[in-house]
């Protein structure tokens, strides 16, 4: 819908259908006396006013047409290929880093005690030891030996 300052300037110059001036000058009757005011000073204008010649049209059109026609949107700064090459790298050094905190490697240190089975042969033919290793165990098993009593002190 139309402004009346808009519906006015079409009405005075002329340009409104047969149907909206009629339903125009029918809305507003007082404006009727106006409208011949208004084809006199235009008329007016048009004899004694001098179109004034620019210096430089094509400069004052250009910078008028910039304030008039939106410039071409384009991305955001952050988005341009520099910034993403930036971006990519420090994502990757981030990755790497998590890599190298959470998940194990074979550098972790290993527990200080490390025994290592030399010999498993005795002097009394009576006793024979088995070895089992596994993950971070060795069993001995000693077969003939007494039974060792729960309460004796063996640090002795």
């Amino acid at each position: 819908m139309k402004t009346f300052e808009q519906l006015y300037t079409a009405w005075v110059d002329g340009a409104l259908t047969k149907d909206e001036a009629a339903a125009f000058e029918k809305e507003h009757p007082e404006l009727l006396k106006e409208r011949d005011d208004m084809s006199k000073l235009k008329k007016l204008l048009q004899d004694n006013l001098v179109p004034a010649k620019l210096a430089h049209p094509e400069f004052f059109t250009s910078k008028l047409m910039e304030q008039i026609v939106p410039a071409e949107r384009s991305l955001p700064s952050w988005f341009r290929v520099p910034r993403l090459a930036w971006g990519g790298a420090a994502s990757l050094a981030f990755a790497f880093l998590l890599f190298l905190l959470i998940i194990p490697h074979p550098w972790t240190p290993q527990p200080e005690y490390v025994a290592e089975v030399l010999k498993t042969t005795t002097t009394d033919p009576k006793i024979s030891a088995t070895v089992d290793s596994e993950k971070g165990i060795t069993l001995i098993k000693l077969d003939g030996v007494e039974n060792v009593p729960d309460d004796e002190d063996l640090t002795r």
